[in-house]
């Protein structure tokens, strides 16, 4: 039979669950949150049937950005899955072509995604948007005694999502987030999700918080080692020299028990010239090439650019989709960006933008 690409049936999600479940390692509640999603409908789940099953799917989440005290919707592309079976047959890259008719048939300003395989999806107009993550190794972990830290608790929420928000408000590109997103995607109530997260508290006040992911390394006798620790976001009542001191000496203490050789700090350039130089030494920026970016319809990316308060770029056509990006949400620095000319960098300077990791899809 002919293969049929289409939109997920609602009686289909248990079927979509057990494919992306036999493709990919995390379990099923892992997957299961992009149905609960509020803002999830069927055509954002693209698959492929043959034979009355499932074959190969594609996902699109729907994410509000941050803009400079705007918001514009980023289409997320994930779980690009085909059966094993049924690989080499271009099933993959025609759900790509159909999720990219869905994503400019709407109001999404540009689509994101997270790979390793850049030529596949390249072939298909992706372009790579490589970030500078200031990387490290274990420095000096001294905590003053007045500080202590602990795993995070259900009740935290409210105020974890008040230190985000007075941290990441003035954040480029980070993604908005309402107590439905903490709960149903980011799983605050289940402690397996929550774990990694951290509260910081001053003379037992709570001051603050952070999340912290372990990285694995396998050894050739195949055992495993914690090769790195990243901290993947952190927010304060207030970003006082004491505050960032007992945040960044934390994450340094539990990367020297765990006998990591590094840390990466997923911040900002700017944040990390403010809070990680004067702390630490060694720090260096290390490329990293996983995001790639497509703009669908030019239209909208000058929309986004009007809401800046200037005049989109008369250049916009002739720039790549990577690099307009990077002009729309100051994702850059001087080293990023020297074929632009500059009076584009100057209309349009750095900011603070970052994608945190823990609104990956």
């Amino acid at each position: 039979m002919t293969p049929r690409f289409r939109t997920l049936r609602l009686n289909e999600q248990e079927e979509c669950l057990q494919l992306w479940t036999r493709i990919f390692t995390p379990g099923e509640d892992y997957f299961v949150r992009y149905f609960l999603d509020p803002l999830w409908k069927p055509d954002y789940t693209r698959v492929c049937e043959l034979d009355g099953r499932l074959i190969a799917t594609v996902q699109i989440v729907r994410r509000a950005v941050r803009l400079n005290g705007h918001t514009v919707w980023m289409a997320g592309i994930a779980n690009v899955a085909t059966l094993p079976d049924y690989r080499g047959r271009g099933l993959a890259s025609q759900l790509m072509r159909d999720a990219h008719t869905v994503i400019d048939s709407e109001d999404f300003t540009f689509a994101l995604l997270f790979t390793g395989i850049h030529d596949f999806y390249a072939r298909l107009g992706w372009e790579p948007l490589t970030v500078q993550v200031p990387v490290a190794p274990p420095g000096p972990a001294a905590l003053n005694d007045r500080w202590r830290f602990r795993a995070a608790e259900p009740h935290d929420l409210p105020l974890v999502q008040r230190w985000h928000e007075r941290t990441y408000a003035d954040h480029p590109f980070t993604v908005v987030r309402d107590e439905t997103y903490w709960r149903v995607w980011l799983r605050w109530d289940d402690p397996n999700w929550r774990r990694g997260f951290y509260i910081a508290e001053y003379d037992g006040e709570p001051r603050g918080y952070l999340g912290i992911e372990t990285h694995h390394c396998q050894l050739d006798d195949g055992s495993t080692r914690v090769e790195a620790l990243s901290l993947i976001e952190m927010g304060m009542e207030q970003a006082d020299d004491e505050s960032v001191d007992a945040l960044v000496g934390f994450v340094n203490a539990v990367a020297l028990q765990a006998g990591a050789d590094y840390v990466r700090w997923c911040v900002p350039v700017r944040d990390s010239e403010r809070w990680l130089q004067p702390r630490l030494d060694r720090l260096v920026r290390m490329p990293v090439r996983l995001p790639m970016v497509r703009i669908g319809k030019h239209e909208r990316l000058r929309d986004a650019f009007e809401r800046l308060g200037a005049p989109p770029p008369a250049e916009l056509e002739s720039l790549s989709g990577a690099q307009a990006l990077r002009l729309l949400f100051g994702l850059y620095d001087d080293s990023d960006l020297p074929d632009l000319p500059r009076t584009l960098t100057t209309r349009y300077p750095p900011r603070p933008a970052i994608y945190l990791p823990t609104d990956s899809f």
